[in-house]
């Protein structure tokens, strides 16, 4: 009975400070978990979500990352100081599936650990790099990586670089077009997509095109470069 109430405890404090650890955090912040090394959370507004590290690794909080190696700082819980309150399930983490280690992968070169890189075969996961290699770290069920704000949110709200795109005519005409709309601007200039106004281009400054789709009901404000409401966009 005892060992059950411990239990208990404990996963009150994970969804307790869950809540607490990315109060004023930005969406995307991704903060160790206090009360388990092996776990961190990404901020994002409402619900965080809480990953794990692969067996035998942990989080390390000066790189921000899973590693063999890491500095881990499981902060005492005082339950008289912070004691347990009742919380919604609006504050509860989602819980993600167990990360993978793929050190075969490239997506990781020349980056530094903690960074965050888009899987380019779709937007139901993402990378994190770390000193083993490329971590894949899948969202939670009904939601998707948003590769404009780079977190995991709801499904029908994110902006997808790699979802299937439109069939338009001249489809090779399209992407060549692309390519020289980006030809020699900076990394993160924005465009209007020619012909599409559902979507729009991010440039990475190797005068390559990124294309993203805004959410359902948004269009491309060229004026504001953001995501708008479609009666505020002249398409």
């Amino acid at each position: 009975m005892k060992l059950l109430f411990v239990l208990l405890a404990l996963g009150g404090v994970c969804q307790l400070h869950g809540f607490k650890i990315c109060d004023r955090k930005a969406p995307g912040t991704i903060m160790g978990n206090p009360a388990n090394c092996r776990e961190f959370y990404m901020c994002r507004a409402g619900r965080p979500v809480l990953f794990s590290c692969p067996e035998n690794m942990y989080f390390d909080v000066d790189s921000a990352a899973c590693g063999y190696e890491a500095f881990c700082v499981e902060n005492d819980i005082n339950l008289a100081e912070d004691p347990l309150e009742p919380l919604g399930p609006q504050y509860s983490p989602i819980v993600a599936d167990p990360s993978r280690l793929v050190p075969s992968s490239g997506v990781c070169q020349r980056a530094s650990a903690g960074a965050i890189r888009l899987d380019t075969t779709g937007c139901k996961s993402f990378y994190q790099c770390t000193k083993a290699g490329p971590l894949r770290l899948e969202c939670p069920a009904g939601t998707l990586f948003d590769s404009n704000r780079m977190l995991c949110d709801a499904a029908d709200l994110v902006s997808c670089a790699f979802a299937p795109a439109n069939p338009t005519a001249g489809g090779t005409i399209t992407s060549n077009l692309l390519a020289l709309l980006c030809f020699g601007k900076p990394n993160g200039h924005k465009l209007a997509h020619p012909t599409n106004c559902e979507r729009y281009i991010v440039c990475n400054g190797r005068n390559k095109p990124q294309e993203l789709k805004c959410p359902p009901g948004t269009a491309y404000n060229k004026q504001r470069k953001i995501c708008d409401f479609k009666h505020n966009v002249e398409c």
